[in-house]
């Protein structure tokens, strides 16, 4: 059962434009699509879904992770398809805080989608979950993230030198951090859209 009380599934959410759903196994074969390519996946620390198997050990794991309450991933859906997901993962409720991430199919790049379903993603946590802190962490080279991270109100908070070792190469991981409080704030300050 999971701890958040959240039923048998992750609720969907809206936003702006776009929905987040509960993935099922009619979403391997764009999973599988999306998280094959290594354009994709560059920046994250997740290795290529390159088989069937993968992408239906990846879908276990999401689902295993919600009944735990340690992981809840939503597909991003535009036009009834799913484009990419969006993730709340590390939860740890003793401390009130979550890490968030984020990946969109590379032909859905630079149009706002992912902006729009973190936020949404962002609400859920701190909203329904009472989360008090989120984090994030972005390859100083992926400046599409950072910028979209930057925009929500993440705060640049350190650098972990050399910390993965993705794709045969050793990356840094640039930390961010948003409050609670400050996303409230921010929230009020806009007429209650983030």
């Amino acid at each position: 059962m999971n701890p958040d009380e959240l039923g048998a599934r992750l609720p969907t959410l809206e936003g702006d434009g776009l929905q987040l759903r509960w993935l099922t196994g009619r979403d391997l074969p764009v999973l599988e699509s999306i998280f094959s390519d290594r354009k994709v996946v560059r920046y994250m620390a997740t290795e290529p879904l390159d088989t069937r198997a993968a992408a239906e050990q990846y879908l276990l794991s999401i689902r295993e992770g919600f009944l735990a309450g340690s992981l809840y991933q939503w597909g991003i859906v535009l036009a009834g398809q799913i484009v990419g997901t969006c993730t709340l993962a590390a939860i740890d409720r003793d401390n009130r805080c979550a890490e968030i991430g984020f990946a969109l199919g590379r032909q859905h790049w630079g149009r706002g989608l992912a902006l729009r379903a973190v936020s949404a993603v962002i609400d859920f946590a701190f909203g329904r979950l009472n989360l008090h802190r989120l984090g994030a962490d972005a390859d100083p080279r992926n400046g599409a993230s950072i910028r979209l991270l930057e925009k929500l109100g993440f705060r640049r908070e350190g650098l972990r030198r050399e910390c993965y070792f993705h794709l045969g190469e050793i990356q840094d991981a640039m930390l961010f951090g948003l409050l609670q409080r400050d996303w409230l704030e921010r929230a009020c300050n806009s007429g209650g859209k983030s």
